[in-house]
């Protein structure tokens, strides 16, 4: 039996390659665990991806989300 692991943890980023917002399209991905998604999210953000918004998928207790404004703090918590 294939056992699919359950994702938890989910990160929004900016798509397409134009990050100005300007025609923006947004596209989320989903982890396994914070850790898997802290690192996808950091290299969103050094490639200049300002507009990230993370957190946790349910029925994951508690419910966390990371607003943009807070991701900068939320990855310097490795």
């Amino acid at each position: 039996m294939i056992r699919i692991p359950q994702m938890a943890w989910y990160v929004s980023y900016v798509s397409s390659g134009d990050i100005s917002g300007e025609r923006a399209y947004r596209a989320t991905r989903t982890f396994a665990n914070e850790r898997e998604a802290k690192s996808f999210a950091k290299s969103r953000f050094d490639a200049g991806d300002k507009t990230l918004v993370a957190g946790t998928l349910n029925p994951v207790v508690p419910k966390r989300v990371v607003p943009s404004s807070a991701i900068l703090d939320w990855l310097e918590q490795l």
